[in-house]
């Protein structure tokens, strides 16, 4: 068990320990001990609001992973994240979402008015228990919109380079191919 999550149930416990208790006894006493304990709780309360998980191809048509054509018909270098002008969170900490959800030979109309922004290879992190989710920092990118003559909430489209993306994976696998050797050796 985690350690948050034994605290969190710990500290519910006592709670609900003291609330009997100051029943049981009809005591004030335990009741003011009861009613301290929610600051005990708040610590370990999960914090659900930090990322931003979005399913592609399947929110209305509001998301779309979609991997750009090269002319000469070999494999793709860009994906392109398109989205609705301001449904993206950018108070959370990272958008993420699945490679699985990649669609391919759809056509981009141009539109002289999309505010498209670069996703760096610095901004890519892999989801630690999600298999193929990748997550985007956020407030990098809404760090590095300040330069520009548009805001994050005209951003439509976030352009991400395949070349990154496979070498987040393959340095993903180095690290659990490193750490599996480190436990054989054991």
């Amino acid at each position: 068990m985690k350690p948050k999550m034994f605290g969190l149930l710990a500290s519910f416990l006592l709670f609900v320990i003291f609330i009997v208790l100051s029943l049981v006894y009809q005591s004030t006493i335990y009741l003011y001990i009861a009613s301290a304990l929610p600051i005990a709780i708040v610590p370990f309360l999960p914090d659900i609001r930090t990322d931003h998980f979005v399913k592609a191809n399947r929110t209305d048509g509001k998301v779309r992973l979609i991997a750009m054509e090269n002319k000469n018909g070999s494999d793709t270098d860009f994906l392109v994240l398109l989205v609705e002008p301001g449904y993206l969170r950018w108070n959370r900490g990272r958008l993420y979402f699945n490679l699985a959800d990649v669609m391919q030979d759809v056509y981009i109309k141009p539109d002289p008015m999309a505010a498209t922004i670069t996703v760096l290879k610095y901004d890519l992190q892999l989801h630690h228990r999600k298999k193929n989710w990748i997550g985007i920092s956020l407030p990098q990118l809404a760090q590095r919109t300040e330069q520009l003559s548009y805001t994050t909430n005209e951003i439509n489209r976030l352009l991400i380079s395949v070349s990154d993306l496979q070498e987040l994976m393959q340095a993903s696998v180095k690290r659990q191919a490193a750490v599996g050797q480190q436990h054989i050796g054991a």
